[in-house]
C-alpha cells in the first residue's frame, strides 16, 4: 500500500519527466496507450497516471493562484 506524500508542483513536473525518461514517451503519449488499454496494469504504470491526474487537476487551481496573487 503507497503512503501518502506531499509534494510541491515542481517536485510533481519532475516526477512526471523522470517517468518519461525511463519509459521513453511523453506522459500524453503514455496515457492515451495507457487509457487505451495498451499498455497493462502494472504498478509503475498506475503510479504515473495517477501523478497526471493530479498535474491535470492541480494546474488551474495553481494557475489560479499565481494570477491572485499577481492581483493583489
Amino acid at each position: 500500500m503507497l503512503k501518502s506524500q506531499h509534494m510541491t508542483f515542481d517536485e510533481l513536473s519532475e516526477r512526471l519527466r523522470a517517468y518519461e525518461q525511463k519509459y521513453g514517451y511523453s506522459t500524453i503519449q503514455f496515457y492515451r496507450r495507457y487509457r487505451d488499454g495498451e499498455l497493462g496494469d502494472d504498478d509503475d504504470l498506475m503510479l504515473w497516471a495517477g501523478l497526471y491526474h493530479l498535474y491535470l487537476t492541480s494546474l488551474p487551481v495553481r494557475q489560479f493562484m499565481q494570477s491572485e496573487l499577481a492581483a493583489a
